[in-house]
């Protein structure tokens, strides 16, 4: 009897010492600096403000990331959500601020754990990659490298570090936070995997414009979680280095209704996918510049398009027309390239549509 005690006893402690929050010992702008985070052993009831110790970098100082945590003083799901993956997308981390501005922990069921800025490399130089420093410079798409490698580049260690320290354990459902990239824009967009009925019903929670079905992205967040059988949604909230007040409030909106719907706070939800009368398609069709020149788009984003219409014109630097795009197929605008300047295979105009076929009915 003895012996099982001791053992028992040995196990409980081996398991607390692998889940527990892990500080540093050190503070950032005051804020105590966080190796691992484990929402368990977090006091009920109450906010937390982190900087989670990410990937080192070229000089041997580390990548910090913002963290806010509301501890719910009752039990229930954990909600994660993160903005800036890409680092010129910087409308989710208002969405978040506003989000955080509002829950009150004494109310809360549950937990919400945010991460606010997920790629300070591309941040810092307003750039949607993560950056190397080596070899003269280079970069790489820090959403389609999760859940990371230990021992791999910076990049994969700090995508490793945030999946297995960071989300791990800590979240039930996800919301990954994005904007179209430089020199482009999106409405209020959403990718989802409606294979899975908790995605879907995550979706159609928020006011979207536009949902596409979606199959997922290997190596992107939003799909490795969903891998891991934690529900998660792509949210695209419009264009990228610019607070847009009507989507931030948008997105707002679905975030609260998650946090209703999931029982995690009290109130009736806020405008949904139904009363916005979003669009939902299953396929894409992308309609790029054949050569370079400077593009005149001629629709909007949220357009309805038939097939023929005419949708851009490229010309050279004295006028003279290079090119003449035409719409492929019914459907809405989802995308434009609303920078003039379009190099050979830059996006001008992506549609939303739905392909009638069997094989796209979870989308293509």
């Amino acid at each position: 009897m003895y012996k099982v005690a001791t053992l028992a006893l040995l196990l409980t402690s081996v398991f607390s010492a692998q889940a527990e929050t892990i500080y540093t010992g050190d503070k950032i702008n005051g804020y105590p600096v966080i190796k691992k985070l484990d929402v368990n052993d977090l006091e009920a009831g109450k906010h937390y403000r982190f900087m989670f110790q990410g990937a080192s970098n070229g000089i041997g100082q580390n990548w910090y990331v913002p963290i806010l945590v509301a501890k719910g003083a009752k039990s229930g799901p954990k909600l994660g959500l993160q903005a800036a993956i890409h680092g010129d997308e910087l409308n989710g981390v208002r969405v978040i601020q506003q989000v955080f501005e509002k829950l009150e922990p004494a109310k809360l069921s549950g937990t919400v754990v945010a991460a606010v800025g997920a790629n300070p490399s591309g941040m810092l130089v307003n750039n949607r990659h993560w950056q190397f420093a080596m070899d003269s410079g280079s970069s790489v798409d820090f959403n389609r490298i999760w859940p990371g490698k230990e021992k791999g580049n910076s990049a994969q260690q700090h995508a490793w570090l945030m999946w297995n320290n960071l989300w791990a354990g800590n979240v039930t459902l996800f919301v990954d936070m994005h904007t179209q990239s430089t020199g482009n824009d999106f409405p209020l967009f959403i990718y989802a995997d409606y294979r899975n009925p908790q995605v879907k019903k995550m979706a159609e929670l928020f006011p979207a414009d536009q949902i596409k079905k979606d199959l997922g992205e290997k190596g992107s967040v939003e799909t490795t979680f969903v891998e891991h059988n934690i529900p998660a949604i792509t949210l695209e909230v419009g264009k990228p280095k610019l607070y847009q007040t009507d989507l931030i409030a948008r997105s707002v909106t679905g975030v609260n209704n998650i946090l209703i719907e999931q029982g995690m706070i009290a109130g009736k939800l806020g405008r949904t996918a139904k009363e916005q009368q979003t669009y939902i398609g299953n396929s894409m069709n992308s309609i790029r510049a054949e050569v370079g020149g400077f593009a005149e788009i001629l629709v909007k984003t949220g357009d309805s398009v038939q097939k023929g219409q005419k949708v851009a014109i490229q010309r050279n630097a004295f006028g003279d027309v290079l090119r003449e795009y035409y719409a492929p197929n019914a459907g809405k605008v989802l995308s434009i390239g609303d920078d003039p300047m379009r190099e050979s295979n830059a996006l001008l105009v992506r549609i939303l549509f739905n392909d009638p076929s069997a094989k796209c009915a979870d989308g293509c």
